[in-house]
């Protein structure tokens, strides 16, 4: 749905640019005076020096993030597999107990959760519940059995698990603010505008050279948004490290 709307937007701000740049060179042309290009040019490659920095920061700065929410995915997915496995050293009772958590929640997760971030950036409470049965369960441990080293162990990855759906709680909320935006998009109505002022003797250069400026202007601002909120489509991170978790339980539980 958004790259479709990102289609219709793009073949709208080009009609737009099209009839701009012939309303404006019709404008300049029999205003123009000597040293018209000396005084704007330097001012046009100001302008688009500034605002090609800003742009290229939060280009960057989106997609650190959107990457850092996949490794977060990948991390907290690959801990569950661990507490997994570490439940085979258990007793029997506390891995019969432990097991079916981690599984349920990991499928909570997939099958609740995912969704929830997809379409509003929640979280599930099915999830939630999840993880404070599992709270309860680690603390009716026997003190023999919680203070074993494996124990200890398999409640650091806890830990770390719920760190990092905490972070991934807070990831799939995140985007850049709208006052931002409004920079961005502001910034770029500028700078091609700037761009139709300078004048060709050669109209079909003139547009050529500033019509692929403001395709790439384009360009960026779109990948910006699509990884702006990295749980949404289309380029969504999938659960595909917690399906693949699901796989190493069915793996442990054969032996």
């Amino acid at each position: 749905m958004q790259l479709a709307i990102l289609v219709v937007i793009l073949i709208a701000l080009t009609a737009v640019y099209v009839a701009a740049f012939t309303t404006t060179r019709g404008l300049i042309r029999s205003r123009r005076r000597e040293g018209h290009n000396d005084v704007l040019i330097p001012l046009f490659l100001t302008a688009g020096t500034m605002y090609s920095v800003l742009l290229a920061f939060i280009v960057v700065a989106v997609w650190q993030s959107y990457n850092a929410a996949k490794d977060n995915v990948a991390e907290e997915a690959s801990t569950l597999a661990t507490m997994y496995r570490q439940t085979a050293g258990m007793p029997a009772s506390e891995r019969s107990a432990m097991r079916p958590i981690i599984r349920n929640y990991t499928e909570a997760v997939i099958k609740d959760e995912w969704p929830v971030q997809a379409a509003n950036g929640g979280a599930s409470p099915k999830a939630r519940r999840y993880i404070v049965t599992l709270y309860r369960t680690i603390g009716l441990l026997t003190s023999s059995v919680a203070t074993s080293p494996l124990s200890l162990e398999f409640l650091h990855a806890f830990s770390t698990v719920n760190a990092d759906r905490n972070r991934r709680t807070l990831q799939a909320n995140e985007h850049l603010p709208v006052l931002l935006w409004i920079g961005l998009i502001v910034g770029a109505v500028i700078v091609v505008v700037m761009s139709f002022v300078p004048y060709m003797e050669s109209a079909g250069a003139h547009v050529l050279m500033s019509g692929l400026m403001t395709l790439l202007i384009l360009t960026l601002l779109g990948t910006t948004l699509l990884f702006d909120q990295p749980f949404r489509e289309p380029l969504a991170i999938s659960p595909e490290p917690f399906e693949h978790s699901l796989g190493v339980y069915d793996s442990v539980d054969r032996g």
